[in-house]
């Protein structure tokens, strides 16, 4: 966990612990296919994958208007780290896994990490 300073009105003993894990999409081949891909075929495959607590996704863009480096990134949330292991090895979690050479042509990078809610 990365070390924040605390908010003097942030009530410590109801934090949030969670564990994340994010998908970041790199720019597809053809925008338009991965988009229909990804609503239509992908989503209801991650749907599947059991224990996820939350689910969160969007397409990535910049403040200033240029084209960002990542095209869309996914978090799935889970109650633990064990829980997430879970999750992925299920055969939900292989198939959701699986699927993504499918359709994110320009490849993904998937990162793990701990979710500390600082500020409520």
């Amino acid at each position: 966990m990365i070390p924040l300073s605390p908010n003097p009105t942030y009530d410590a003993e109801n934090r949030n612990f969670m564990y994340r894990v994010s998908i970041i999409y790199n720019p597809p081949t053809d925008p338009a296919e991965f988009d229909e891909y990804y609503a239509t075929k992908h989503l209801p495959l991650v749907r599947q994958v059991p224990g996820v607590v939350r689910f969160a996704a969007g397409k990535c863009e910049t403040l200033d208007g240029t084209t960002p480096a990542a095209y869309a990134l996914a978090e799935l949330f889970f109650d633990s780290k064990d829980a997430a292991a879970q999750a992925l090895s299920s055969p939900a979690g292989q198939t959701a896994a699986g699927d993504l050479a499918n359709f994110a042509t320009g490849g993904v990078t998937m990162l793990f990490s701990n979710e500390d809610t600082v500020l409520p």
